[in-house]
């Protein structure tokens, strides 16, 4: 007895190469991923070295605050120290090689995340039969393209009934 190619027990065992997942694919997508996760730790290590210098610094302030001045350091002169000193960290970090570095590497791993995503995604939508993000994104340029040259050609078409009228030469003409 000879089992179709279609059979339910033969598709079962039956591998086909078109249906397996490209395997190196789903590796660069997880090598994507663990690369975002390397860098946000490198950029979260970055990014919390002025919140510790801040509070390192207004510590040393509030214990410089002598017992007179400490009856007048109310919450609000409190927390105006703070701010200011916050701010003062934050800002020269935010400008150093190292924070920028560790952002720019962080976007660039996210794009390239984003990228790989996007191609499994595709991979996924072909293997289905869907369509995928680029299929809607070139409809959509498509309906916009089609959209710009209806209206031109409505324009065209009105600019030359106007002009068949002789209206387009007239003085004082009414655009609206």
């Amino acid at each position: 007895m000879t089992q179709s190619i279609n059979s339910p027990s033969s598709l079962s065992t039956n591998q086909r190469l078109a249906d397996m997942w490209n395997l190196d694919q789903v590796y660069a997508l997880m090598a994507a991923w663990m690369d975002v996760s390397q860098c946000m730790a490198a950029y979260h290590a970055i990014a919390s070295v002025p919140w510790s210098k801040a509070y390192e610094r207004y510590s040393a302030t509030l214990a410089d605050t002598k017992e007179g001045d400490a009856k007048d350091f109310g919450w609000r002169k409190a927390f105006d120290k703070w701010r200011d000193i916050a701010n003062k960290e934050l800002i020269s970090n935010l400008r150093s090689k190292d924070f920028l570095a560790a952002q720019r590497e962080l976007l660039l791993a996210g794009l390239e995340l984003r990228t790989r995503q996007q191609q499994m995604t595709d991979s996924v939508a072909k293997l289905l039969g869907v369509p995928s993000q680029s299929d809607f994104d070139e409809l959509t340029r498509q309906f916009t393209e089609l959209r710009r040259e209806v209206r031109a050609s409505i324009r065209a078409q009105r600019d030359e009934a106007e002009d068949a009228r002789g209206l387009a030469t007239q003085p004082g003409r009414d655009e609206s």
